[in-house]
């Protein structure tokens, strides 16, 4: 088998596979073979029949097809093989001849990035402010959480919290029914901008004991149809009226939401933290400005298959994402008065602008050696799992799924790769940090696996090098798991 390639325009290749005249006529008899065993010809037994008597009933096209059908796969990858060529998107067959046979592919392959003097980009950097505003906020939200809820025998106010038994009416039709709920009574300009009408007014000045009913206009796009743009009648019955108690701001406080045994250390440390959260977010945007001028100053290119690929799985996922909501692509569009021309249009900028800027991110990644750990991976999966609010099943969901493993790294990696360039843009040397970083990172994942994570203690710590520019977060796909595994399970 000869195996030639040809270099084409937008990282595509032409192969050009042809067979040995005494391979052609080998695979034409295997093939023939194969026809006559799978249809009886008669005066032969199955399989029996000589080659030119197959060649005259069925035709030397059948056969040519038949043995394409059974072998062009594996030609086609032993010749990608013997050229070390790797398709990036499906391969478009060209041509196929016979005597001697020769067939033609395009082979999308590798995007092709040529990155400019990234190192040298400079950009204004914002100082990161923290005001007294700032810390007072975080300190107001501590006493929110630590608050306690206390009975009060008076009419009902804004900030209380009311217990009540509530029957929801639409007309004779009893929509709901509650023995208890609690509502608190936020001010009434909080409710500007919802799709629920206002509870709270309703109920302001009713003690413990009092019942009362009252009618609510629910709006058109309200997302339940039972009460969408209908007057709703509530009769409720206030079971309890109760007054929020925060806790002041001192020392005492200060020992009981930290670790801390004065109020000013708490300050000093919220401070901090603020600062750290802040700088990191400006770190974030200054790498995507940087990014944004490398792009522009990059060459980039990629075979047209590939891009129409990535188009295509970008519309599936989103016919997926519709479909668990009841809806289909076409209706959706119709709604927002946009033609599939129009949105395939809108979905193809949006697949180069990610290609764009997965692969030059990708190439940094490559040229600078930056890598995540599976340390850090765990570690941002634990922290995944315990936000989620379903840890164990979350966790579980990961340790089982090498995509969301992945998908971790992944946004890992572009993390890393956008504060390496934040560093460059303030003129600092990134490199150096970088190493620092990973040497803190991997030894306090080694701690915490330690103490959280049921992992071989043997088992060497290895390094992930994925690419970036994927469509799902990994947080998103492992909430998503986690609701199908609840809903395979209660079904």
């Amino acid at each position: 088998m000869k195996v030639t390639t040809e270099e084409l325009e937008r990282c595509e290749v032409l192969l050009t596979v042809e067979l040995e005249p005494k391979k052609e006529q080998d695979m034409l008899q295997k093939a023939a073979k194969r026809i006559a065993r799978e249809v009886r010809i008669p005066g032969f037994r199955p399989g029996k029949a000589p080659y030119n008597v197959v060649v005259r009933r069925f035709g030397l096209e059948a056969i040519q097809q038949e043995a394409l059908e059974q072998s062009v796969d594996k030609m086609l990858q032993d010749a990608l093989e013997d050229v070390n060529v790797e398709p990036y998107a499906q391969i478009k067959l060209e041509s196929i001849d016979w005597d001697p046979l020769t067939i033609k592919i395009k082979v999308p392959t590798k995007p092709a990035v040529e990155l400019g003097n990234y190192r040298d980009i400079r950009l204004e950097v914002e100082e990161v402010e923290v005001t007294e505003d700032d810390i007072q906020e975080t300190l107001k939200n501590l006493q929110e959480q630590t608050a306690t809820w206390n009975p009060v025998e008076r009419p009902a106010q804004i900030g209380d919290l009311i217990s009540m038994a509530v029957i929801e009416k639409d007309g004779d039709e009893i929509l709901a029914e509650h023995e208890s709920v609690e509502q608190e009574l936020e001010p009434p300009e909080e409710h500007e901008g919802h799709n629920h009408p206002d509870l709270t007014t309703p109920l302001l000045g009713l003690e413990a004991g009092d019942e009362k009913t009252f009618t609510l206009t629910y709006p058109e796009e309200f997302n339940d149809s039972r009460y969408a743009g209908k007057d709703i009648t509530f009769e409720v019955e206030i079971l309890s009226v109760k007054e929020k108690e925060v806790e002041p701001l001192d020392d005492e406080f200060a020992k009981s939401v930290s670790d801390f045994d004065t109020l000013d250390e708490l300050k000093a440390d919220i401070e901090e933290r603020i600062k750290e959260q802040r700088q990191h977010q400006k770190d974030l945007e200054l790498g995507e400005k940087a990014l944004e001028q490398i792009i522009a100053e990059s060459r980039i290119e990629w075979a047209e298959a590939y891009e129409d690929e990535r188009v295509e799985q970008e519309v599936e996922r989103y016919e997926r994402q519709l479909q668990s909501y009841g809806l289909n692509l076409d209706n959706f569009l119709s709604v927002r008065k946009q033609t599939r021309e129009e949105y395939l249009e809108e979905t193809r900028q949006n697949v180069v602008t990610q290609m764009k800027r997965g692969l030059v991110l990708n190439r940094i990644a490559e040229l600078e050696d930056l890598e995540v750990s599976e340390g850090e991976i765990l570690n941002q999966a634990k922290l995944i799992a315990d936000m989620s609010g379903r840890g164990e099943q979350v966790w579980r969901n990961i340790l089982a799924s090498a995509n969301q493993q992945s998908l971790i790294a992944n946004d890992l990696l572009v993390d890393k790769a956008l504060h390496f360039l934040a560093a460059i843009a303030k003129g600092e040397d990134p490199q150096p940090e970088a190493e620092i970083a990973a040497t803190e990172e991997a030894d306090a994942a080694s701690e915490s696996d330690t103490a959280d994570i049921k992992e071989p203690a043997n088992e060497p710590e290895e390094t992930v090098n994925t690419g970036i520019g994927q469509n799902e977060s990994a947080d998103d796909q492992a909430e998503d798991e986690s609701t199908d595994d609840s809903e395979t399970s209660e079904s």
